[in-house]
């Protein structure tokens, strides 16, 4: 594997090409001398590396330290970890990384002006929104796909080069509500939300699919009834609580969490809460609040040890790096490179019309995109749910 490095001018670029080999697992469609270029523009903090500067007398001081260099190296560990397995397929990948800040627009821009943008056959930009929106706008320009892992605003979708991975808030609704309806009809359906805090079309989205899940259903304003949140809980039902209310100040998120828990134990009826990921966090290593309330969570991506490819991804990263991957941004790094470069490989930029990759690899999660029109972006629609069961988490369902 050869690796080229090239600084410039407030950004820093890693070229990496992956040779091409001969390999059985070529298809009738696979461009066996295509190279394929992407570009990945990364908040890698290049100029506070000198922060890493380590001694036997600050050693103690640095090591309880969270560094900008680390942040996101993780998204770019897991997308080498899937370029060195394609390498092993016969792709020829030439990869460009750019150094440009989470929203700094004057690093954006000259990254974009670097003289083989415009030929680049893939962009994934892990930034904020204006920067972002700087990019969408170069790939509109030139035809040139684009990946974003990790915003879930859905304007983006206004560019139909646009590949959105995390599924927005109506996506994960519909997530759930086929989870529960598959379950049957026989239970309650609680729904809390907040009047000033859950958005009006999530509300009326739930309101109106409601009663095609089940018979039996309710939506609670919790703000104004937090006392009268155990009126409803039937004895008589299996009871699904459901929450819809997302608290931005993490202590008031805390205390949310524990009021609605200790609401829901004291009724001593069976329920299953669905609620936050975080919830786990605000309770601490005591799961048994949790466990006893069936808690339930949704999540597109999540280390799953439970997951077969997760695990196979696992064994690989600890070979690479010597340490375990991060909560998101490696596994999302893998998946992308894996699901995507294939396609590229395939059908080059063409792809874009019908992003359907029928002979997916080992991926973590998998993808499902829709969009609204010719003029949209793809939105993945996949997201699983995943239960507490015997303290430990288990994913039980994939949309």
């Amino acid at each position: 594997m050869k690796k080229i490095f090239t600084i410039l001018s407030l950004a820093v670029v890693f070229v990496t090409c992956y040779g091409n080999k001969p390999s059985s697992l070529y298809t009738t469609s696979f461009a066996k001398n295509k190279e394929i270029k992407i570009a990945m523009l990364l908040p890698l903090f290049y100029e506070n590396i000198d922060e890493l500067s380590f001694n036997e007398y600050n050693i103690d001081e640095k090591r309880s330290k969270n560094y900008k260099c680390f942040s996101y190296i993780s998204f770019y560990e897991g997308a080498r970890i899937a370029l060195d397995n394609l390498e092993k397929q016969g792709y020829k990948i030439k990869l460009y990384v750019f150094d440009v800040g989470e929203n700094d627009e004057k690093k954006m821009q000259r990254a974009l002006s670097y003289s083989q943008m415009k030929d680049m056959d893939l962009i994934i930009p892990l930034v904020f929104k204006q920067s972002f929106a700087l990019v969408s706008s170069f790939c509109q320009t030139n035809n040139i796909p684009l990946i974003n892992p990790m915003s879930q605003d859905s304007s983006i979708l206004q560019n139909p080069y646009v590949f959105k991975i995390q599924p927005d808030e109506h996506t994960m609704s519909a997530a759930l509500m086929n989870y529960v309806k598959q379950r049957g009809n026989a239970s309650k359906i609680i729904v809390l939300y907040d009047d000033k805090i859950t958005s009006s079309s999530i509300l009326n989205y739930w309101k109106e699919h409601l009663p095609a899940v089940s018979e039996k259903w309710t939506i609670i304003n919790y703000r104004k009834n937090a006392m009268k949140l155990k009126n409803y809980i039937s004895k008589d039902d299996d009871n699904i609580v459901i929450n819809l209310i997302n608290k931005s100040n993490e202590q008031d998120a805390k205390l949310y969490a524990q009021s609605v828990i200790n609401s829901l134990l004291q009724t001593k009826c069976p329920i299953t809460l669905v609620a936050n990921y975080d919830w786990l966090n605000y309770v601490g290593n005591d799961l048994k609040q949790l466990q006893s309330l069936k808690f339930h969570f949704s999540l597109p991506y999540y280390n799953d040890y439970t997951n077969e490819n997760f695990i196979e991804f696992v064994k690989q990263f600890r070979d690479n790096f010597d340490t375990e991957p991060d909560k998101i941004y490696a596994a999302l790094g893998f998946d992308l490179i894996i699901y995507f470069l294939p396609l590229i490989s395939a059908h080059g930029k063409e792809f874009v019309a019908n992003p359907i990759n029928t002979k997916q690899q080992k991926m973590i999660a998998r993808y499902k995109f829709e969009r609204a029109g010719t003029d949209k972006g793809w939105q993945n629609i996949n997201t699983t749910i995943y239960k507490l069961d015997n303290y430990k988490i288990k994913s039980c369902w994939s949309y």
